[in-house]
């Protein structure tokens, strides 16, 4: 698990990096203004559905399905429920597509209605565009989560590469002939080459493609009575930077460029840590629980959340201490000006405080999966989205838009503390005490790094001083011990 893990890691870093690369692009073409807040709004649309699918509610209802379907009906009809999964999700991802095509401007006014009029009409233009991304991301999310269950992490991990590589060359080569619809044109490049990249993999292990979808196969019942609620989770997430952006549309022009790009950022430690962690322990967890082997299960979400602590409580030093220097370092160039570099670092701060709860969310959804339940997940997304609404409304007027952060680390705590009650309450007890004491020391060594590197003026010079005092604490422990650490 940890090698796979490890490469996971890697991959993705390469990914986040690129992610970061293409933002400074973006910031030095196109500044924050206008014409960003209509861009990052359509996209953030079109990638609503991304999670819904692929990776997200089907891929997860997909996987515990398709190991106890094989297991008991055999391989062949295996193959058959993944013929009618895609070709399912190809006719509803292409029904979707449409309607936001058709209905791009009434989207856009439900949305983001505080927006002066051109940027609405705008982002019409481009959600249009890049509405075909749908389609893309469905099919290739779910490929990579069928990819993952065969215990291939390299290739579906890869795919954000080329996606990010897509809107780079799309800034770069074009941004002066079609403006910021070159962005547009980048991201439904980028999401066919997403789906290109996983085929040869696919096919290698299906061996051919039947177009029929098999409607009498109980199994494809199973998968939507256990997605359902699933949904209503993912959904309920999705919608919590929905919310963000309808309250942002109503501040400064830039706000919502402001917000996007402070996501991304604290995005980058959940992708690389998060999301790569979940990835491969939850096929783990799955497998494990359908044998009823407990105690692996138990084990296993303990060393999750406790090298999600040994990864996520140091970043998130980082972008709090830190997030003016992060800023200026990734984005300060170009047409970025010094009044979007304070924005952005405030943001910043306040979305990094729930960094590890963001990250640790994943896992803990994904454990409630591994034993077939999706019900708390659901429930404790809606928790989560009701305190985000209120607590939006208490503060966007006395912090503006570092309230909207705010809000968003709040109710993720919320959701984490209720996932790992229960979880521990109705299924596994796994020992908390371990994870509280590995935290204590997490927190210490965070802390003599932040120390020593704080005077630093250089903003590079001070991220390696701060990284390597953290490791050289525990990196004797770590050659010694190896997993045994967590």
């Amino acid at each position: 698990m940890f090698r796979s893990g490890l490469l996971v890691m890697i991959i993705t870093m390469v990914s986040r990096v690129l992610g970061l690369v293409r933002a400074t692009i973006i910031a030095y073409y196109f500044g924050a203004s206008g014409a960003t807040d209509a861009y990052f709004s359509a996209f953030k649309i079109s990638n609503f559905f991304r999670q819904l699918l692929g990776e997200g509610a089907l891929g997860s209802s997909f996987i515990p399905l398709y190991n106890e379907k094989i297991e008991i009906e055999g391989e062949e009809k295996g193959k058959e429920f993944i013929y009618s999964i895609l070709n399912l999700i190809f006719v509803f991802s292409t029904i979707v597509t449409l309607l936001m095509i058709i209905f791009s401007q009434d989207i856009i006014n439900l949305i983001v209605n505080g927006f002066p009029t051109e940027t609405k009409i705008l982002a019409s233009q481009l959600l249009k565009i890049m509405s075909v991304y749908f389609i893309f991301i469905s099919l290739s999310g779910m490929i990579c989560a069928m990819l993952n269950n065969f215990k291939q992490f390299a290739i579906p991990a890869s795919t954000s590469i080329f996606f990010n590589l897509a809107i780079i060359l799309a800034s770069m080569g074009f941004s002066k002939t079609f403006g910021i619809s070159a962005l547009a044109y980048g991201v439904v490049l980028g999401g066919a080459f997403q789906l290109l990249i996983v085929l040869p993999s696919f096919f290698k292990i299906v061996k051919g493609y039947s177009f029929k979808i098999n409607w009498k196969d109980p199994y494809l019942k199973k998968i939507f009575i256990l997605m359902c609620p699933m949904l209503v989770g993912i959904v309920a997430r999705q919608v919590n930077t929905i919310v963000d952006q309808v309250f942002a549309s109503y501040l400064q022009e830039g706000g919502v460029t402001a917000l996007e790009n402070a996501t991304r950022l604290y995005l980058l430690p959940v992708g690389v840590f998060g999301v790569s962690i979940s990835t491969v322990i939850f096929p783990v967890l799955s497998k494990a629980v359908a044998r009823n082997d407990l105690k692996t299960a138990e084990n296993n979400i303990v060393k999750g959340l406790n090298i999600l602590l040994f990864l996520i409580i140091p970043s998130t030093a980082v972008l709090t201490f830190y997030s003016t220097d992060v800023i200026r370092l990734t984005l300060s160039y170009g047409k970025f000006g010094e009044e979007a570099v304070k924005v952005t670092s405030e943001a910043l701060l306040y979305y990094s405080l729930g960094l590890y709860f963001y990250t640790a969310i994943y896992l803990m959804t994904r454990a409630f999966y591994s034993v077939k339940n999706s019900s708390y997940p659901v429930r404790f997304s809606i928790v989560s989205i009701i305190i985000n609404i209120v607590l939006n409304f208490a503060l966007i007027k006395p912090m503006a838009y570092r309230g909207l952060a705010l809000s968003t680390s709040i109710a993720s705590g919320v959701n984490f503390v209720l996932l790992v009650y229960v979880f521990r309450k109705k299924y596994m007890e796994f020992p908390l005490k371990r994870s509280l004491i590995f935290f204590g020391k997490v927190i210490l060594t965070t802390a003599v790094a932040l120390g020593t590197s704080y005077y630093v003026h250089n903003t590079i010079i001070k991220l390696v001083v701060f990284s390597a005092v953290y490791m050289v604490f525990w990196a004797k422990s770590l050659i010694k011990n190896k997993m045994e650490v967590f």
